[in-house]
């Protein structure tokens, strides 16, 4: 969702929507490219969180895991780029774009305290490679075609016994301190259809396994048949490009070009678990998982802007997957200007 700037005279409008200086870019196919890839990469934001269990817990929230509620949730999420494709490129450099990648998920209680629970904590190496024609890239309606891989580590930094039991008997999994440790590797194929100055519409299908890589990356036991290792992917996102609009004076027969730097987007992120589930303590085993977003940007030269996240399915912070949850945000959309 990050908005490239113009090549010249740090022009700040959509690029595609371009002025003459933008357009005149040796680089501009490929600036308009990277821009594609940074409107899809994950959503960062700052949120008040209301949670709903959708399933009776086996043992109930404790002080420090949320009894009380929430205070904020964020997501802190960039695809740092290695290296992004340039016009003076040879041909299968132009198409792609390697990035180190970094998530972290906080989430912090209305407890005693108000602690923080263990957050998500990804990072690993990324790569995005364009399928289709550069040179479509200049057209004003395009259908563009990439392939996005990430190698991905994902822990919660914690120690502690992965399960805690009641004096009766019942388990599930230690929401406070418990010990998280997966790796996954993720391929999406990507498609949208861009039409200037109006929308980027997009989809994407694609598979995510998780690896056991051993020693400090290595799988947390507990997880096996219980979290999932196989999980289908899908994607849609629509999202209102800035752009330049034209106007003519009544007090004037000469016409003028203004920017319109808003910027409005809905995403939709789903996930359905495949494979074995035969260790996950519920009969029903909660495969399918769904992300709505929704982000306001009033202007596209700064870096905040307004969102709405909605979500159900197993709780996306990590060791609570076995937390059957809804949740519903409203906060702070942010990204970092990439220039």
């Amino acid at each position: 969702m990050l908005l490239l700037a113009a090549t010249h005279v740090n022009a700040q409008h959509s690029l595609w929507s371009p002025d003459s200086l933008s357009n005149s870019s040796p680089n501009f196919a490929m600036d308009r490219y990277n821009q594609l890839l940074t409107y899809h990469d994950p959503i960062m934001y700052l949120a008040f969180p209301l949670i709903e269990p959708l399933k009776t817990r086996t043992i109930p929230l404790k002080d420090g895991e949320g009894k009380d509620g929430y205070w904020l949730e964020g997501n802190f999420t960039n695809r740092f780029v290695i290296h992004r494709g340039k016009y003076y490129n040879p041909g299968w450099l132009q198409r792609t774009r390697f990035t180190f990648d970094v998530a972290i998920t906080p989430r912090l209680t209305r407890d005693e305290s108000s602690p923080l629970l263990p957050s998500n904590n990804r990072f690993g190496l990324g790569f995005d490679l364009l399928l289709s024609s550069t040179g479509n890239l200049i057209k004003d309606r395009t259908t563009p075609a990439w392939l996005t891989v990430q190698l991905l580590h994902y822990s919660n930094g914690h120690a502690d016994s992965f399960f805690i039991r009641d004096d009766e008997g019942n388990q599930r999994n230690n929401y406070r301190s418990g010990d998280f440790s997966t790796n996954n590797l993720r391929v999406l194929f990507n498609l949208a259809n861009v039409s200037a100055g109006k929308h980027v519409l997009s989809a994407a299908v694609g598979w995510q396994r998780e690896l056991d890589l051993s020693g400090p990356l290595g799988v947390s036991p507990q997880m096996r048949n219980s979290y999932g290792k196989h999980r289908a992917l899908f994607s849609f996102q629509w999202l209102r490009v800035s752009r330049l609009v034209v106007r003519n004076s009544i007090f004037s027969t000469a016409t003028k070009k203004i920017a319109k730097q808003r910027q409005f987007s809905f995403r939709t992120d789903m996930e359905y678990i495949a494979g074995d589930l035969s260790n996950y303590p519920y009969k029903n085993k909660y495969r399918f998982g769904c992300h709505a977003y929704l982000t306001y940007m009033p202007s596209t030269t700064n870096e905040v802007g307004f969102l709405i996240h909605g979500y159900t399915g197993r709780d996306y912070l990590n060791i609570r997957f076995d937390d059957i949850v809804f949740i519903g945000e409203l906060g702070l959309y942010m990204r970092i200007n990439k220039r």
